[in-house]
């Protein structure tokens, strides 16, 4: 029994000292664009077969595509949230299964970009766009998305009521009601000539710990 209990707590061990070691490896900033283009990757051609025939062998090969687009972003570092980055810019290579990563359409965002023995990818998907607030923070206004993920039990951080700077708001004149209902609760916005401006959101310190509590635990970070 022993035995048992000393493997339980070497494993447990373990693995709290391989998520530290990813942890350690996130890098989280607040950042502003400076550039994002494609990167297109090579398709790559292997040999799926060979026959032997009278002329000699015969190589049958596959192309085999990119699932994903893939592009070169670099960023001002205007504010390090989390791990260790010694430069003002960064570049980071981003891969999207959907195109244009979402995150350049802003200007500043929070980004989360993961160091892999020295080279710097985006975590997919992963950020928010960011706001000045009428108190000169940064944040983000009240997204669906990230408080209805699947490990919203977890989530300790609420959003809360804040006063953004005008240039807040979403443009909604393209979407059906549905969406809109969901995107933009109108708990948490407040419409106007086809705009959801945003009345509550999360600043920086909360929302990296929304996703430490949601999309970054269920990926090992935390």
């Amino acid at each position: 029994m022993k035995k048992i209990y000393l493997l339980v707590f070497t494993l447990l061990l373990m693995t709290a000292a391989i998520a530290q070691q990813k942890s350690d490896s996130l890098i989280v900033f607040v950042g502003k664009k400076i550039e994002v283009k494609e990167w297109p990757e090579e398709p790559v051609k292997t040999i799926t077969d060979t026959a032997t025939t009278a002329e000699g062998i015969v190589y049958t090969t596959s192309v085999v595509l990119p699932m994903d687009a893939r592009y070169r972003a670099t960023y001002e570092i205007l504010e390090l949230i989390h791990g260790s980055y010694e430069r003002d810019t960064i570049e980071f290579t981003v891969f999207d299964h959907y195109g244009v990563p979402a995150f350049s359409e802003y200007e500043n965002v929070l980004l989360f970009v993961a160091n892999e023995n020295g080279k710097l990818y985006h975590e997919k998907y992963q950020y928010f766009d960011l706001y000045k607030t009428t108190n000169g923070k940064w944040a983000s206004p009240y997204h669906s998305s990230e408080y209805n993920h699947p490990y919203k039990d977890s989530i300790t951080v609420k959003p809360e009521k804040i006063s953004f700077e005008k240039d807040a708001w979403y443009a909604t004149g393209k979407m059906n009601k549905k969406s809109i209902y969901f995107r933009y609760p109108s708990k948490y916005y407040a419409f106007k000539a086809n705009k959801a401006i945003p009345l509550y959101g999360n600043y920086v310190k909360d929302l990296f710990k929304l996703k430490q509590q949601t999309i970054l635990k269920a990926r090992g970070y935390f």
